[in-house]
Formats: structure tokens, C-alpha cells, sequence
């Protein structure tokens, strides 16, 4: 029995799905099919139980990843120890982050704390916010950068950065592009250009347009105001975001005004790695800066 192949077991039981933990573990999935089975041979008996949609854990393998779990926690511990022992000589960061908002470009952040501490392995994952979390209630995250309010997550917490507000954003040649403000009503029956499932974003857009009519969804918010520019449809968007493209599109104000947090969020009652610490503590100077 491996580390590994412990490792394997909880990414495969986590994401319900081999084809998303090998792309979370960053390795073949028919590496780490043939590792899962190698590991049910030798304890002989089934972990994992496949269908046809999805994975599920066996009873077996639920007292197997019980044990898993807190021998996977503790190596963990040892390197966070180590880490702490070496300061910040070493040591890896995990960040999930979101598009640019606010004053200060997330790219600018980890790029001056990485050039300040060069012996820091960092690694950044983009996607909507709900994703985002889940992985760092999983433990495959060590901090995110969301517009989210820490104070509405289960077993999270943190800080909030700023507030982004949010705007209306129109072909040119729309409408809307006549008001001063946008009231949400007038949103009503538009052709929406929407964030995928899961983004803050697409859920406030949908909370001011109950059953609004989806003609396209992305993920990046560079696509969705490109298709926006080009006239299929109307979304809302971070101010600071379109604030430079006002040559290609209306971008107007709600009324009442909107508005989201944009917070750095963290798993609650664990101490934190020295590394974990130290950009927690560059993020903070930085925004008070």
C-alpha cells in the first residue's frame, strides 16, 4: 500500500469521477485507474463501485478512506512542519483565484509575493467560485479569491478585500444604452450572455432576471463581453472590469445601486503554513497599500 494510491482513492472518492481526479492530480487516467485497482487487489476488497454516470464508494472503501484521510492529514502536517522549520525557504501555495476586479490585478499579487519569495511553489486554478470552494473545503485548495462574503460559508472563512459594483453592460446600439440607470425590470425578456453554472455572477444575474432567457454562457469574462459587444445579448459585470472598454459598449449603472464583496477566503479553525500566512498577510498590506 502506497501514499499515492491513498491519494488516488480520496481525489477519485471526492470528485465522484476518475476523469476529474486525474485532472485534478495532474496524471493519466488510466494511471490512476490501474493504481485504484492495484490498491483494491491488494486489500481485497472493492472501493469504488463504477457506473456508468458516476463513482461510488463502497462501505469498504468509506472505512478505508476514514483511515486514508488522517494518514494522508498527517504527512501533510509533517511538510507544513517542516515548512514552518525551513520559514519560507520552501514551501508550496495552492490558489484559486477569479478574473480581475477592483484596484489591484490578482496576477500582480501572486507575482510580487513570488518574487519575493522565490523558494515558494505556487500553483493558480481559475473557475466559477462554487468549484473554487468546494476544492478548498477538499483540501486541493489552500486559499481562493472570490466575490463571495465569508460570512455566509459553512466551514470557511475570511476576510473581505473590497466591494465591486456591479454594472449593466450593452451593445452600443441596445436600448439600454439611452438610460442613465438600469432598473432591473427593464431586464426583463432581454437575450442574456450568462456565467457558467456555479459563478457569483450568473446567480446575481438570475436573481434580477427570474427565468431570464440564456443565449450564451462562459466562463471568461473576456468572452462574455466580447459576445456582448457584439450584440447577443445584455449581462452585468464588475465595474472595474469594463471600465476601459466604454468605446464598445454602454456600460450603465443599476438602480438601486449592486454591489459584491470581493473577499480572500480560507478553511476555518486550521492553522495556517507559514507560506499560507505570509501571502494572506501580502494580500492584506497590499489592498490596505
Amino acid at each position: 500500500m502506497e501514499l499515492r494510491q491513498l491519494r488516488y482513492l480520496d481525489a477519485v472518492a471526492r470528485h465522484r469521477s476518475f476523469t476529474h481526479a486525474a485532472l485534478d492530480l495532474h496524471i493519466a487516467q488510466s494511471a490512476l485507474s490501474q493504481q485504484v485497482r492495484r490498491l483494491e487487489r491488494e486489500l481485497g476488497v472493492e472501493l469504488l463501485r463504477r457506473t456508468t454516470r458516476r463513482v461510488e464508494v463502497t462501505e469498504a472503501g468509506e472505512l478505508v478512506l476514514a483511515r486514508a484521510r488522517r494518514a494522508l492529514a498527517e504527512v501533510d502536517g509533517i511538510r507544513a512542519d517542516l515548512d514552518a522549520l525551513q520559514g519560507l525557504a520552501r514551501g508550496t501555495l495552492r490558489l484559486g483565484g477569479v478574473p480581475p476586479v477592483g484596484p489591484v490585478h490578482p496576477a500582480a499579487l501572486i507575482a510580487d509575493f513570488s518574487r519575493a519569495h522565490s523558494g515558494v511553489a505556487i500553483t493558480v486554478r481559475e473557475d466559477v467560485a462554487f468549484t473554487l470552494l468546494a476544492q478548498l473545503r477538499n483540501r486541493c485548495l489552500d486559499l481562493v479569491m472570490a466575490l463571495v462574503d465569508p460570512d455566509d460559508l459553512d466551514g470557511l472563512e475570511g476576510v473581505r478585500l473590497l466591494e465591486e459594483e456591479l454594472v449593466v453592460i450593452a451593445p452600443l446600439d441596445h436600448p439600454l444604452a439611452r438610460a442613465k440607470r438600469v432598473r432591473a425590470e427593464r431586464l426583463t425578456g432581454e437575450a442574456l450572455v450568462s456565467y457558467g453554472v456555479g459563478s457569483t455572477l450568473r446567480d446575481e444575474l438570475l436573481a434580477l432576471v427570474p427565468g431570464g432567457r440564456v443565449v450564451a454562457e462562459a466562463n471568461d469574462l473576456e468572452t462574455v463581453r466580447e459576445l456582448t459587444a457584439r450584440g447577443l445579448g445584455v449581462t452585468l459585470m464588475p465595474r472595474s472590469v469594463v471600465a476601459s472598454h466604454g468605446d464598445r459598449l454602454a456600460i450603465r449603472p443599476l438602480s438601486p445601486r449592486r454591489v459584491l464583496p470581493v473577499s480572500l477566503v480560507w478553511r476555518a479553525d486550521e492553522r495556517p503554513t507559514p507560506t499560507v500566512q505570509a501571502f494572506r498577510e501580502h494580500v492584506l498590506s497590499t489592498m490596505r497599500t
